[in-house]
């Protein structure tokens, strides 16, 4: 393998996997679990929008379209209520 191949790989497992835990579970910590862990899912989406100027990608309207719907679905789920007390068991 290339030097550069095992310089991204060092890169990814320093800041991405290792220093990147602890600011997202500070993350946790401080928003809630419920409502931050749904920004998780729209991580994807704006990878596919850095890689556009970054890596010179081309976004089609079906993915411009489908990570919109995403979005839209996370922030409204982020809007709603979040009961964190535990479910009542039947007898």
């Amino acid at each position: 393998m290339r030097p550069s191949a095992w310089l991204g790989f060092g890169y990814v497992t320093l800041f991405s996997m290792w220093l990147g835990f602890f600011a997202w579970y500070r993350g946790l910590a401080l928003g809630g679990t419920v409502r931050v862990s749904q920004v998780q899912l729209v991580q994807p989406f704006l990878a596919l929008l850095f890689a556009v100027p970054i890596l010179g990608e081309r976004l089609e309207l079906s993915t411009v379209a489908f990570s919109l719907a995403v979005i839209a679905t996370v922030v409204v789920c982020k809007r709603m209520p979040a009961d964190s007390s535990p479910p009542l068991v039947a007898s």
